[in-house]
């Protein structure tokens, strides 16, 4: 397939061009798009951490329906049952502080508050830390992922764990 071909297959909208309403009892949405509507419609984030805001969405067949480049740009009851979809299929909890990280051969076991509470987990090796650019991202021993947003905004005693361990 070329570019050009994977490109059209998007079909990128603009924002002005849907309506998406959130069927909170299934945890679907109703699509409405050029005089259709799609119902039972599940979001996909091809990129979760490097470009959150692009998002497919797909029939209940999964086929692609639309693409959409930035869903911020969305109208606000868009914009809201989507993301509220979103944080439910793709929950990322973002370390707000690291209490304490030790090393044991390959394995680290990290102690961390994130927004929704405290999270012990272990991860193994080097390779389960991405950085990208200020952001930090974490993959446990369980394939869990846990983000840090911003390595700078974090308090002085997580920011020296990180960079004497990393």
């Amino acid at each position: 397939m070329t570019l050009k071909t994977f490109i059209e297959k998007l079909n990128i909208v603009r924002p002005e061009e849907i309506s998406i309403c959130l069927d909170e009892e299934k945890n679907v949405l109703f699509l409405r798009y050029k005089n259709t509507l799609y119902q039972e419609v599940v979001p996909e984030r091809p990129f979760p951490i490097s470009y959150p805001e692009f998002v497919i969405l797909k029939d209940s067949k999964g086929d692609d329906i639309c693409s959409i480049k930035d869903i911020r740009k969305l109208d606000d009851k868009s914009r809201a049952s989507l993301e509220k979809l979103l944080d439910t299929l793709y929950f990322i909890p973002k370390i707000l502080k690291i209490i304490r990280l030790e090393a044991t051969g390959d394995r680290f076991e990290w102690e961390t508050e994130t927004e929704r509470g405290k999270r012990t987990f272990t991860t193994r090796g080097r390779r389960s830390i991405l950085f990208l650019g200020n952001k930090m991202v974490i993959t446990d021993t369980d394939d869990n992922l846990y983000q840090v947003e911003d390595i700078g905004a974090l308090d002085e005693k997580s920011r020296k764990i990180i960079q004497s361990t990393f």
